[in-house]
């Protein structure tokens, strides 16, 4: 889509207004135009300032105490990382937990990795992970002293093993 405003280059700044009649108006400039029309833009944003922008509201004050936080084998502060969005080492994971938790609930709606498995994979492995989730939420039920919701957990997984030590119909002896 070419500029609005000058029909020569590519329109990169696209701007919607809406009124109160719901009205829209459409802009389709390039970057040029909407710097000679006093648009407020960025052009570019760093992965810095993106996670940045995502961890600020997330830990209010708490951010203030961060700033204070060094890791003690590579020296990086908690500041560094927002500025680089890098860490120096794998020990930062565990210094700037309390920073990185939030922020990965946000961006992937939790903090363990599931992935996908593809379909053609043993049922075994899919046992296997659906024991270690039950484990995993048994665990932070006793620690939470849920302990209604902990004897459910655990009748789940009883029976999962349970399940599992039955001879299946599926696996024919030859």
């Amino acid at each position: 889509m070419l500029c609005q405003n000058c029909q020569k280059k590519n329109a990169t700044v696209h701007l919607t207004e809406i009124s109160n009649q719901n009205v829209q108006k459409e802009i389709h400039l390039c970057d040029d135009c909407a710097h000679k029309q006093g648009l407020p833009y960025k052009a570019q944003f760093s992965i810095a300032e993106i996670l940045s922008g995502l961890i600020e509201p997330l830990m209010g004050k708490a951010i203030g105490e961060m700033a204070n936080l060094k890791c003690q084998n590579c020296g990086i502060s908690y500041v560094d990382f927002k500025r680089q969005a890098r860490f120096g080492c794998a020990d930062d994971y565990e210094v700037f937990k309390e920073g990185i938790v939030p922020l990965l609930e946000r961006i992937h709606g939790a903090t363990q990795h599931h992935g996908k498995i593809p379909s053609q994979v043993n049922q075994e492995l899919l046992h296997e992970r659906k024991l270690k989730d039950l484990q995993r939420e048994l665990n932070q039920l006793i620690r939470t002293e849920e302990f209604e919701k902990a004897a459910e957990v655990r009748d789940k997984i009883k029976k999962l093993k349970d399940k599992a030590t039955k001879p299946n119909n599926s696996k024919r002896k030859k």
